[in-house]
This record gives structure tokens, sequence and C-alpha cells, in this order.
């Protein structure tokens, strides 16, 4: 016997956010080319907001799309106005105006919109980055990630947290937001790479390292300073006593996180250093005093917080 299967309906606006979660810029016109839809992507690509956009007319030059001899289409010979007319898809490449004032190689894709009779009540556009761009983004991000992002743990690395200290130093002088860091090192780490090999003390890493990220705020900062060693940057932060939570926190999440080997779970625990940051200090002296801390900690049995 067949079994009846209920045809499931469609949310009404389902489309609507199908439309938001496209990557390429999309909006609407109706045949008078006045603006009635502008989805996310196309705030992304432009900078214009839906508020910004939204009512106004393309001839209003707001993209002011030009060709390669710099004529403006918008004007002119716009794609919209083509499509409408002839009743045809258009396709150009052209060089829209972003609102930050910079010129965007772009490709165009304008369809008429169709009422059920057949007469034409609008149409879509549907741009997005030519190839060239999306490729020189996709180096510079690439570059960015190989000067700035510790290949192992994926999150920041040295040279990304020296840049980051001084900033936060600089932000300090000027405007007195206080902040505190932590120096984290994980405890008998030769040990483990001499007993499990290096592969297993790549999982540790990598395992310590997300676990760090994983429980700080959106406005804080950690980074693999070098070998078993991290720093945590704590933004707005006046009271050592917060500081010092904020570390037993992490101390403890660690030591709770484990590895599963084939005959055993290994477990791994982090020795501490904390300070806030004082009026003479530069890069070099909060780094030093919160990794002499951290030795104390190491000192006095490890697997602790220590916060001057």
């Amino acid at each position: 016997m067949n079994k009846k299967y209920k045809t499931k309906i469609i949310p009404k606006n389902f489309y609507k956010k199908l439309l938001e979660h496209i990557t390429d810029g999309i909006y609407f016109v109706d045949t008078n080319r006045k603006i009635i839809y502008w989805n996310k992507s196309a705030e992304i690509i432009t900078g214009y907001k839906k508020k910004e956009i939204i009512g106004k007319y393309c001839h209003d030059n707001i993209l002011r799309h030009i060709d390669e001899k710099g004529n403006e289409l918008c004007l002119s010979e716009c794609p919209l106005v083509y499509a409408i007319k002839e009743d045809k898809i258009v396709e150009k490449q052209v060089f829209l105006h972003r609102k930050d004032g910079v010129r965007l190689p772009v490709l165009v894709s304008v369809n008429p919109i169709k009422a059920k009779n057949g007469e034409i009540i609008g149409a879509v556009e549907i741009f997005r980055e030519t190839s060239e761009t999306l490729h020189l983004k996709k180096m510079v991000s690439e570059l960015y990630r190989k000067t700035y992002i510790d290949e192992l743990t994926e999150i920041p690395n040295r040279r990304f947290l020296d840049y980051y200290l001084d900033l936060k130093i600089n932000e300090f002088q000027k405007y007195h937001h206080s902040f505190g860091v932590l120096f984290i090192d994980i405890d008998d780490f030769k040990k483990i790479n001499d007993t499990y090999g290096h592969k297993i003390g790549d999982m540790v890493l990598k395992t310590v390292a997300e676990t760090l990220k994983n429980n700080i705020r959106a406005t804080d900062m950690v980074g693999r300073y070098g070998g078993e060693e991290f720093i945590v940057v704590y933004s707005d932060l006046e009271k050592k006593n917060i500081l010092y939570q904020l570390a037993e926190k992490l101390r403890i999440l660690v030591k709770n996180s484990h590895i599963h080997l084939e005959e055993k779970i290994l477990n791994v625990t982090v020795s501490i250093g904390g300070t806030l940051v004082k009026e003479d200090d530069n890069k070099e002296k909060i780094i030093e005093r919160a990794d002499n801390l951290m030795y104390q900690a190491k000192k006095e049995g490890k697997d602790r917080v220590i916060v001057n």
C-alpha cells in the first residue's frame, strides 16, 4: 500500500529569507526604476544600507554605474532600462560607485519581472564582484592569515599579539581603558612530547587553544605566544580579583578537557600568571611581569593561578 505524503506549504517569507542569504547583491525595481528591495549582500558590496536605498530611484544615480570609457550608465545606457523596454536579459561588466568612494568592478545581470498576464512590472538586478577582484581579496586574506595566524592552532600568533598589545597600551595611555594580561603555559609539555610524540603534543596545543578561544568574550583576545605558551588579553578590566576569577575559570576548563588515546585519557594542566596594565607599562614590561608570575605558579606546584 502506497503511503500518501502531504505537501509541505512553504512559508510566505521563505524566498525573502533565501535572497538575504545569497552572496550576490540583488535589488528589485518597478518600471519607473524605483528600488523596492535591497538584499544583505547588496549592502555589503556597496556599503549602502536598505534604509538609504529603498524608495530611491535608479536614476538618482546612487551607484553611478560607469563603463570602461567613463560613461554614466544610470543616466544613459542603463541595463535596467534596456531590459524593461526590450523584454530581454541583459548582462554587462560595469563599475559601481561604492559608498566609501571606491570604484568596484561588478558583473550585472538584469532580468525583467512579469505579472501573470505577461505584463512587465519591473526588473531584478543581480550583481557580483568580478573574479579578478575576488581573487585579489583572497590573496590579501591569505597573506594576512600567514602573517598573523598560527598555522597549527589557528589563533593569532606572536606577531599579532605584539601588535595588539601595542594598540591596547596606546589606548590605555590616551583614554585610560584598563586591561589585563594572562601568560599561560602548559605544564610538563616536554614530557608529553617525549612520552607520546609530537603528534599528540600538537593535539594538546590545539585542544588548549580551542578551549581558551571558546571561553573568552568577543572583546578579548587569545593568541599563541610560542611553543606551549599562550597570552590572553582582557579588555576593559580594572580589578585584580576579576582577572583572577577569569584566569581560574580558564585553568579549570583546561584541566577538565582531555584527549582520548588508545589506552588512556590524557589530561593536561596549565600554570597562569596574570597582571593589570600599569601607568609606566610598555608591551615588554607587562609580558615580562605576567611571565614571571606564571613561573612563580610553576614553582609553587603548577596547575594554579597567580595574579599580582
